[in-house]
């Protein structure tokens, strides 16, 4: 069956150059090519305030109308090299406008500056100093979108190793789970990623400190046992979909509440083009918004059945 793209994503994916991703970048490369893509202006009913939370520098965002009753902690994108909080406020918005969250994004640091695990140890502090402040984990969307992923599922880990109170649940934007890439080829297709463009970005992120494929990194190899619900909308021409495909198919069989969907003719990072009206991103941040008020709104009914 042919696989139908919009016109609003088929032109996008048209304007990108071959090289995009080109191996040999380096990370100074990848930051100068990444910086058209952030920065944009946010709405101005986007309320945006810097705060500390368990001392990390985090934006805190809310969008006037919204509920702000459930928090959507967010893990962004940059393949661990590129773009800090201040040109990410836009992605804020995003996720804001499109599911009545309110929005924490921790700034963590980048590599090779500061390489693992210097930006999971940030978002694991900055986690915690949100609960430490009084945000019940119940009201908790953790989000991970492209390489923040990996950082919100080795977030997750760790609160299980350490005995720690759970986000309601973990939604995937494309998120990387496997630094290795090892899984099957992915039909060509996505203009945004190559398979040996992210093990570089994993070498530059762990230098040396731990094998692409560790289970510390790349949770589709990990024991996911006792970890929240996961929504994975999974794109057909993703390159990193494998990862989301293993990762899935290992939280079932940990036990793990999963809703993996597919989304023929998507590419990596399409959740990002809503703000180019692209209606495939729109329709699947509808999807997404779905999924976590049912996601909180069992939360809270397990909650109080625990409690009667």
């Amino acid at each position: 069956m042919k696989i139908v793209q919009s016109r609003e994503l088929q032109a996008i994916i048209d304007m990108i150059p071959a090289d995009f991703a080109d191996p040999a970048a380096d990370f100074k490369a990848v930051r100068a090519m990444f910086k058209p893509f952030h920065g944009h202006p946010v709405s101005a009913d986007l309320t945006v305030e810097i705060r500390h939370y368990g001392g990390v520098r985090c934006g805190d965002y809310t969008l006037k109308g919204a509920s702000n009753s459930i928090t959507a902690f967010h893990c962004h994108g940059g393949a661990f090299v590129s773009t800090g909080l201040d040109e990410y406020h836009f992605y804020a918005g995003i996720i804001a406008q499109h599911t009545d969250c309110k929005v924490v994004m921790p700034d963590y640091r980048l590599a090779p500056e500061h390489p693992y695990p210097a930006a999971v140890d940030d978002c694991f502090n900055a986690y915690c100093g949100l609960l430490e402040q009084g945000t019940p984990p119940s009201t908790i969307v953790l989000m991970g979108e492209s390489c923040g992923g990996s950082l919100a599922m080795s977030l997750l880990l760790r609160l299980r190793e350490q005995g720690l109170p759970m986000p309601a649940c973990f939604v995937s934007l494309t998120g990387w789970f496997d630094l290795s890439v090892s899984g099957p080829a992915v039909p060509a297709g996505d203009p945004f990623l190559t398979p040996e463009w992210v093990r570089n970005r994993g070498r530059d992120y762990l230098a040396g400190a731990l094998p692409l494929d560790d289970p510390k990194v790349s949770a589709a190899f990990a024991d996911l046992h006792d970890l929240p619900p996961m929504y994975l909308q999974i794109g057909q021409f993703d390159t990193m979909r494998e990862g989301a495909i293993a990762l899935g198919a290992n939280a079932l069989r940990a036990g793990v509440e999963v809703t993996a969907e597919s989304w023929p003719g998507m590419v990596q990072g399409w959740h990002g083009l809503v703000t180019a009206d692209v209606p495939e991103a729109t329709q699947a941040w509808s999807s997404i918004r779905h999924y976590i008020q049912t996601i909180i709104q069992n939360s809270h009914w397990r909650h109080r059945a625990q409690h009667a």
